[in-house]
């Protein structure tokens, strides 16, 4: 299996929403913040929810780009962390203050599946690659 391939286009398919997300936050981050009922009231809540959502997203879209042609291990890691903090968080969450609504409950599932995809590439790259040295 060419799993150089699969991750290329993976890191592409992570990166289009990623992007578009970094995009929507820069421009307009209350159109962010409206997928969960938040209003930015303060110059400083639209100054982290652009820098947060847009400039970090826009961003680690950008290196899933350049990750997908030129440094795909690494994108990987980068993609393994990121999914897993969104995991991490959510599960705290849950645990704290229960249930979210539809459109974060469907984030959740997005996010446990990329970084699970990302952890599996990631092993089966290196694994192909150490055969290789061999």
């Amino acid at each position: 299996m060419n799993y150089t391939k699969i991750a290329k286009f993976f890191l592409l398919l992570i990166a289009i929403p990623t992007l578009l997300v970094g995009i929507g936050g820069l421009l307009d981050p209350q159109s962010i913040m409206d997928n969960v009922g938040q209003t930015l009231q303060t110059i400083s809540a639209k100054s982290s929810t652009r820098a947060i959502y847009g400039g970090m997203h826009f961003f680690f879209a950008l290196f899933f780009i350049y990750g997908a042609f030129k440094a795909q291990r690494e994108a990987l890691i980068i993609l393994v962390l990121y999914g897993s903090g969104f995991v991490i968080g959510r599960l705290v969450s849950l645990s704290a203050d229960g249930t979210p609504n539809e459109f974060i409950s469907n984030f959740i599932i997005v996010e446990v599946l990329s970084a699970a995809i990302s952890i599996w590439l990631y092993i089966k790259m290196s694994s192909t690659q150490k055969k290789q040295q061999d």
